[in-house]
């Protein structure tokens, strides 16, 4: 009976501290009005994947939008992410902070 109740605490605490760190990590998107094709969103996605702390990127050529999640909400930076949209070869606009999940987020804009 010990072995179970313990057993139970140990996996309660793993999945508490799962969703922990699922929640620390941050989503954010960036408009790129200039985007028009497919290389456009190319050239997007492999300049957000240089940004320090950025562990997820989606880039909608359609939408002309970039979604992107760094690993905490603290490590967001929103000159780091315009700098390198302008690396690309464009101007970011309207960074904000977005209100679901990275794989929420990808799942719209996929549909679109």
């Amino acid at each position: 009976m010990k072995a179970i109740t313990l057993l139970s605490l140990v996996l309660t605490s793993a999945l508490s501290l799962a969703s922990l760190r699922a929640d620390e990590a941050a989503s954010f998107q960036v408009k790129v009005p200039e985007m028009t094709c497919s290389n456009c969103a190319w050239s997007v996605t492999e300049e957000l994947k240089k940004v320090e702390h950025v562990t997820e990127v989606f880039v909608d050529p359609k939408t002309k939008v970039a979604i992107f999640s760094f690993d905490t909400a603290e490590a967001a930076n929103e000159k780091a992410v315009l700098a390198a949209v302008k690396q690309a070869g464009y101007q970011g606009s309207g960074y904000a902070k977005l209100k679901t999940t990275f794989a929420e987020a990808k799942a719209a804009l996929s549909k679109s």
